[in-house]
């Protein structure tokens, strides 16, 4: 029992550490986007919008790939009666709206949905890693007591 339960534990904390690898992605493109961001909100222009919307969509991708990762993540959660509560996702209508309503104001839009985005990111960064502490818990009272 101890060995197919610590077998199941290392299962999950590695899908763990791949959904922290991809929201590391994340935050890498939005701290990106939110820097050119700062410039286009300057009057940086059309290159400079092009730049933020450039890394706003490798933030996309990492989130597809950190919500696959998260999927798989929970999925072997369940595997050891644990619940994984993560959803992250882009709005598309600022990237439209950035460009057609390009001024100020739509920049301002745009920074802040950044910025909440990283906010939400780290969030869920914190949770993956506390839901992490405790599965290596379990996983080293398990390893100290393999009668347990």
């Amino acid at each position: 029992m101890s060995y197919e339960e610590e077998r199941e534990l290392r299962e999950a904390i590695n899908a763990g550490r791949e959904v922290l690898y991809h929201l590391d992605g994340v935050s890498k493109a939005l701290n990106s986007a939110s820097n050119w961001g700062l410039w286009d909100m300057l009057g940086g222009g059309l290159f400079v919008t092009w730049a933020k919307h450039s890394r706003l969509n490798d933030a996309k991708r990492q989130i597809a790939q950190a919500q696959a990762a998260c999927r798989n993540f929970a999925r072997e959660l369940k595997d050891v009666q644990v619940h994984l509560d993560v959803n992250l996702e882009l709005d598309g209508f600022l990237t439209f709206a950035d460009y057609f309503f390009d001024g100020f104001f739509a920049d301002i839009m745009v920074q802040s949905r950044i910025n909440s985005m990283r906010d939400d990111v780290y969030r869920q960064r914190v949770y993956i890693e506390s839901t992490l502490r405790t599965l290596e818990d379990r996983l080293r009272r398990i390893r100290e007591n393999p009668q347990g």
